[in-house]
């Protein structure tokens, strides 16, 4: 019998991550599965993992003493998991169903399947804002999403899953690698999948699995800190994963056209400190300094 790793990553949202808990709780049926539940703490500023401990014995608590971002702390996660299969989901997630048996049974249609995502739902709208990923550039400018009913109501082979929640077979991580703690947040998943895909792995997005997603509670919707960790880890990615002529095009096109477009609208909407953070990540790029900016935005 399958045992599914469940790994998410709690960092000062302890509600959030108490209903995210009991959502898994109360829908996941083990029907032809076994699950463990793994939360780990990004070293919280208060005691967290020990208000999580309490309340939650079934729940494997997994204490960071640094906070090593997304990437590093699915890592974690995976350093202290013992399933066949691991869910990495958003701590800011809710579930109303069952969602590992659909996953599951999309595996079961091909052994070249290594990652399977679901459908995504807005939390307070109930409105989709993720029906699989639409396919990918020579230039990676562009990332888009199909958010319409047509697309929502069957699965399909995609280029990249989200990293709100993901099924991944334990051999893809044992041969392609972990996740790329790098870019320490955001578009590591893009990276991570784009290296899964390289390995001949297929990724497919499943129409009967969905979730509920409030969205960016830890980070801010559009704060400094996410504007600082898209920019350079954009950069990151073409740097990583386009060649030749595709890569510097795109490192060119976005120093020199999208990061001044951005800059202007948040100078015209007297947003500085998004202008400084936008700056600040093209300049670490380009400086080469990755993984946790230390230093103030």
């Amino acid at each position: 019998m399958d045992l599914i790793s469940i790994i998410t990553i709690n960092y000062n949202c302890y509600p959030e991550t108490i209903e995210f808990l009991d959502s898994i709780k109360n829908n996941l049926t083990c029907n032809g599965y076994r699950y463990e539940m793994i939360v780990v703490d990004n070293a919280s500023t208060a005691d967290e993992a020990a208000l999580l401990k309490d309340r939650f014995p079934w729940v494997k608590v997994i204490s960071s003493f640094q906070n090593r971002g997304f990437s590093g702390g699915n890592n974690l996660g995976i350093e202290n998991s013992l399933g066949n299969y691991y869910l990495f989901i958003n701590n800011d997630v809710i579930i109303e169903h069952d969602i590992i048996i659909p996953l599951l049974s999309r595996f079961r249609q091909s052994a070249d399947i290594g990652v399977v995502t679901p459908k995504i739902l807005d939390f307070d709208t109930h409105k989709i804002i993720y029906a699989g990923s639409k396919p990918l550039g020579k230039y990676l400018i562009r990332i888009h999403y199909y958010d319409d009913n047509v697309s929502a109501y069957k699965s399909f082979r995609i280029p990249y899953a989200p990293g709100t929640a993901m099924l991944v077979k334990k051999d893809v991580v044992d041969r392609v690698g972990p996740w790329p703690e790098i870019y320490f947040l955001y578009e590591e998943e893009l990276d991570w999948c784009l290296n899964i895909g390289r390995h001949g792995y297929e990724i497919w997005y499943e129409s009967d699995a969905s979730i509920y997603h409030k969205g960016s509670i830890t980070t801010g919707k559009n704060s400094p800190l996410v504007q600082y960790y898209t920019t350079r880890n954009r950069l990151l990615i073409f740097n990583r994963n386009l060649k030749g002529w595709y890569k510097y095009c795109s490192i060119i096109f976005t120093l020199g056209v999208s990061i001044p477009q951005r800059c202007l609208k948040y100078f015209v909407n007297q947003r500085y400190s998004l202008i400084r953070a936008t700056l600040l990540g093209g300049v670490d790029f380009l400086r080469g300094i990755f993984y946790q900016r230390l230093k103030p935005f």
